[in-house]
């Protein structure tokens, strides 16, 4: 095996450069070779947004489930960047939609932080569980109503997600959403079955997480 062509493989991957990439796998380049983190090309390839770079590596057959040290995929790089063609392309070539990495997060969940509205509605559709949590309990809505992404609120609610899920310290997306002080959207959450009673595990509900006493709407909705 040659190292230095698979390091060059590795660069070529991450600087976006198919000509040398081509090249490198004609050479005899590992399209599998990874860097000291565990990392591949394809990793690279695909969070960088080098979609023919992807699609060059998958026709040789490369590892599309391949895990870095942090049990990271390609997936959940090219959805934490809003790729939504490369995720298309990875879960079409045998990608898991619902890996998770060393912390318990998924692509859907990344994809929901970051407010990349038409990945997750790819991996939604492709069976992404929206429910699933992280280990802190977790889910992909509530990492939406964190980050105040409201489109991807919105969808996912429209799917199905548990509105009322608690992570493990109890806490609900209406809590969160209390303690952001975004008023129109535990409006909205409430319109979408939001239980404004269930306490956490320190037996706080969701008006006790409002930080702005002045704010009288807010407090009025959680009453």
């Amino acid at each position: 095996m040659n190292q230095k062509l698979n390091d060059a493989l590795l660069i070529a991957c991450s600087e976006g450069k198919l000509d040398d990439v081509n090249e490198l796998i004609e050479k005899g380049a590992n399209v599998n070779c990874k860097n000291g983190d565990g990392r591949t090309g394809l990793m690279r390839a695909s969070k960088r947004g080098y979609d023919q770079i992807v699609k060059k590596l998958i026709e040789c057959n490369v590892d599309v489930r391949a895990r870095d040290k942090n049990n990271d995929t390609a997936l959940m790089g090219a959805a934490k960047h809003g790729h939504r063609d490369i995720c298309e392309m990875l879960i079409e070539a045998g990608s898991e939609v619902n890996a998770h990495d060393n912390t318990g997060r998924t692509a859907l969940m990344r994809a929901a932080f970051q407010g990349e509205l038409g990945v997750v509605e790819c991996l939604v559709e492709h069976g992404a569980d929206m429910d699933t949590t992280d280990q802190k309990g977790r889910t992909a809505l509530m990492e939406s109503v964190t980050a105040f992404k409201v489109d991807v609120i919105h969808y996912l609610l429209a799917k199905g997600a548990d509105v009322n899920k608690r992570d493990n310290e109890g806490c609900t997306c209406l809590m969160r959403a209390s303690y952001g002080g975004y008023t129109d959207l535990v409006n909205f959450l409430l319109q979408r079955g939001a239980d404004k009673t269930v306490k956490d595990n320190a037996g706080r509900s969701a008006i006790e997480y409002v930080r702005n006493k002045d704010n009288q709407e807010l407090i009025d909705l959680l009453k």
